[in-house]
């Protein structure tokens, strides 16, 4: 004759979420198996984040007079050049990955928490620890100490920067309208605006038609002053325009797509003279960014 079941019993043996398998869905799908599609965006920020991991390594490879054979040498038939060029290559192929993973999410609605801190991690290898890198490899070494303090207080900004933007996206009203401003200076951006002294002295109208010296001292202190300022901007609270939020009138759309070709141009003529451009015309908008921005308050 069996015991009846006591309701305490019942609970501490009933399975909870009514199945016994914590793997199973309730319409039995087997929770070890994940939708390929959800995975996307998450796969999208670890290219970004490996792309900044191999930058700091090319960046480490930039070594003109080592011999061959030592750790972190140049690679063999390697210009030092080349070298330089690669992880500047690779932060933009993060920029990129970027800033389509999060639109990816978006789309395919499998937005998350642990991809906004994964986003986070990978921006900050990218965009603040890659660009120190490579300044410090390039110049700032000259500074000794001096130089890798300047190249740690760049990479400590990025990571305040990215830290505040993630507490202000998290605090932020789902139904509140979307500014058009960024606070501060946003580290993507920032990575290519710091590294514009680096694109210039690669840049082969720039070193032909000019013949800039790159070793001269006063460079190296112009250098310093430079990332410190930009790492400044990155932790101000100073409006920069978003540029994903600009509207611009349909009868300028052939202005803009004639534009557009001409940049397209001008990148294959001199790839690193035409983002230093473009990086400087983006940082140059500063002031009126911050008109903009007072004209919409008092509004």
């Amino acid at each position: 004759m069996s015991t009846p079941t006591t309701n305490l019993e019942a609970k501490m043996t009933e399975p909870k979420g009514g199945d016994s398998n914590p793997f199973n869905d309730p319409l039995g799908r087997s929770r070890r198996e994940v939708e390929l599609r959800k995975l996307i965006p998450n796969m999208m920020t670890g290219g970004a984040f490996c792309c900044g991991l191999a930058s700091i390594y090319f960046a480490l490879k930039y070594n003109p007079n080592a011999p061959a054979g030592l750790p972190f040498s140049p690679i063999p038939g390697w210009s030092p050049e080349k070298h330089l060029a690669t992880a500047i290559a690779l932060i933009g192929m993060s920029f990129l990955l970027d800033g389509f993973d999060g639109r990816m999410a978006r789309m395919l609605k499998v937005t998350s928490r642990f991809g906004e801190k994964f986003d986070s991690i990978a921006d900050f290898v990218s965009f603040g620890v890659a660009p120190a890198f490579i300044l410090f490899k390039w110049r700032l070494f000259e500074a000794e100490e001096f130089g890798y303090g300047v190249s740690v207080i760049y990479s400590m900004c990025a990571a305040i920067r990215l830290a505040r933007f993630t507490v202000q996206a998290k605090k932020k009203n789902a139904a509140a309208p979307v500014s058009r401003f960024f606070s501060g200076l946003p580290a993507p951006a920032a990575a290519f605006v710091v590294l514009i002294p680096v694109m210039l002295s690669l840049s082969q109208i720039v070193g032909l038609r000019f013949g800039v010296d790159w070793t001269h001292p006063w460079l190296l202190w112009s250098v310093v002053a430079y990332t410190l300022l930009v790492a400044g901007l990155m932790v101000s609270t100073i409006p920069m325009a978003s540029v994903k939020h600009v509207k611009i009138s349909r009868r300028l759309l052939p202005v803009l797509m004639v534009g557009v070709g001409l940049i397209a141009a001008c990148m294959i003529k001199d790839t690193w003279l035409t983002l230093s451009v473009l990086a400087a015309i983006y940082v140059l908008s500063l002031p009126l960014s911050m008109y903009r921005a007072k004209q919409l308050s008092a509004a």
